[in-house]
């Protein structure tokens, strides 16, 4: 990526690329009919997801396909200043070349594996950023693929963590935690390809646990997710053999709120924010800021006209991957696990962005993500009450 290129995530950020620090990728799985595309990106915009769409189906025909963006905040900016749901013609280009080539390789390597899932819980490195009693651990759900009993070949990580170590102080391109996770466990595992895609991270980050907002920090937190990553793989795996994947997508229609948020909360904010300052705490200090930030930048934004979150479902033996255009927020995982039936995995920016998605509870605390969300209490739960039919539909 050249220097000089706009990067996305914060609106705080002042200042374009001003280098590379560390590589962004765009890698592919293939498991069965599903090709899932996993790119180092803010977000996955419903023009950018069909173009590698298109792109990935004219080397690997026959294909569903999903793309995934792993949210980092140091990648290029995907959105058009004038028409943000709209992605510049540049990544329309180029993220769908490097798809692509990426699914060729895949397809070339492809043989029958075993896949095996496994679960940890995730400490020091991610909790939820607002709420009563906000969590400071995180589920992480650990796919391998390998021959049976053998060490495994490939390793793809489901991190419910906002890969947000770096601040909007930062000019360097790359892929934030995500990669820091890959480059720790891919020199662990030898040989072995990792990819890391983002889960339910909707109100999770490294908030909680950064000491520092450097590349050093980075490093550290990617290296702890690798340590435990490891740990799990010594760990019995739930092992299945994938099938053909039954793949179904769909748009779920949610209402808009009835009024754009911000405007009289903000006299509330600033005085909130003046109270954390006062009382030193950095993590309340932030937590205000952003609440406050939020505030006025929905105040000044006129309210999209209609309103869907991709959902996409993929079963692949007993194990069902759900997929929104959204950033979800982590109670949905535990809820997904509780009604699927069977083991679910939860992921967030695939197919397309809406924006937030907070559970309805979330709305009773004026927290960044909920000013920020343009969908009314209550969305959440029936975008994942529609996932869950589709996943039952396909269990039967």
């Amino acid at each position: 990526m050249p220097v000089g290129t706009p990067l996305g995530g914060y609106a705080a950020r002042a200042g374009r690329s001003t280098g590379v620090l560390d590589e962004l990728e765009v890698s592919v799985v293939t498991l069965g009919r599903l090709a899932w595309v996993v790119a180092d990106l803010p977000y996955v915009n419903t023009d950018l997801a069909e173009a590698v769409r298109r792109a990935v189906l004219r080397v690997a025909p026959g294909r569903d396909v999903w793309v995934s963006a792993t949210h980092t905040h140091s990648g290029p900016d995907t959105s058009c200043p004038d028409a943000p749901s709209r992605t510049p013609a540049r990544w329309l280009a180029e993220v769908p070349e490097a798809a692509a080539a990426a699914a060729r390789s895949a397809v070339a390597g492809e043989r029958d594996v075993e896949l095996g899932v496994r679960r940890l819980r995730l400490s020091g490195v991610g909790g939820q950023r607002s709420g009563v009693r906000p969590r400071r651990t995180v589920p992480v759900e650990v796919l391998t693929f390998g021959p049976p009993g053998g060490e495994p070949s490939g390793v793809l990580v489901v991190l419910p963590v906002h890969p947000t170590v770096l601040g909007a102080d930062n000019l360097l391109a790359g892929p934030d935690l995500s990669g820091a996770v890959r480059r720790a466990l891919s020199g662990r595992l030898g040989g072995a390809w990792v990819v890391v895609a983002t889960g339910a991270a909707g109100d999770v980050s490294t908030r909680p646990h950064r000491r520092a907002q450097t590349p050093e920090e980075c490093a550290r937190l990617g290296a702890l997710v690798a340590e435990s990553v490891l740990r799990c793989l010594r760990e019995p795996a739930r092992s299945t053999v994938p099938e053909e994947a039954a793949v179904h997508v769909t748009e779920v229609r949610v209402p808009l709120r009835p009024k754009p948020p911000g405007g009289p909360a903000a006299g509330e904010l600033e005085e909130r924010l003046r109270a954390a300052e006062e009382g030193g705490d950095q993590v309340a200090i932030r937590t205000a800021w952003t609440a406050l930030q939020a505030a006025r930048l929905a105040a000044g934004q006129p309210p999209p006209a209609d309103l869907s979150c991709a959902v996409s479902v993929a079963r692949l033996g007993p194990l069902s991957l759900v997929a929104l255009g959204a950033e979800p927020y982590l109670d949905l995982a535990a809820r997904l696990d509780r009604a699927a039936g069977g083991p679910a995995v939860l992921l967030g920016y695939t197919n397309g962005y809406l924006g937030y998605l907070p559970v309805r509870a979330a709305y009773r605390r004026p927290e960044y993500e909920v000013l920020r969300s343009p969908v009314a209490p209550g969305s959440a739960e029936h975008v994942l009450a529609q996932a869950t039919e589709l996943v039952r539909k396909e269990h039967h």
